[in-house]
């Protein structure tokens, strides 16, 4: 398992089971390219979707829900979502 890099986390475990719900979800995005950015990797969801498919470069990152979560300070932050392939955009 790779690390969250710092200052995102400070440990992954579980925390409190987040359904789908009519609020917003912190996610944290693990993996992928060198290069995408450190910015990019902190997103809000609506729900908790399996998969995200976020626009980089001439592609697309494809990340997918993990049971981790994230911590900032001892407190759950939020959901790990962990990079799994890149597809390329149809032209």
């Amino acid at each position: 398992m790779a690390p969250v890099p710092s200052p995102a986390a400070t440990a992954l475990a579980d925390c409190a089971n987040w359904e789908n719900g009519p609020y917003d979800v912190n996610i944290f995005l693990l993996g992928g390219p060198s290069d995408f950015p450190e910015g990019a990797r902190y997103r809000r969801l609506d729900n908790l979707d399996e998969k995200v498919k976020i626009q980089h470069r001439s592609g697309y990152e494809h990340f997918e829900r993990s049971d981790e979560h994230y911590h900032v300070g001892g407190d759950c932050q939020g959901v790990v979502y962990r990079w799994t392939t890149r597809t390329r955009i149809a032209e």
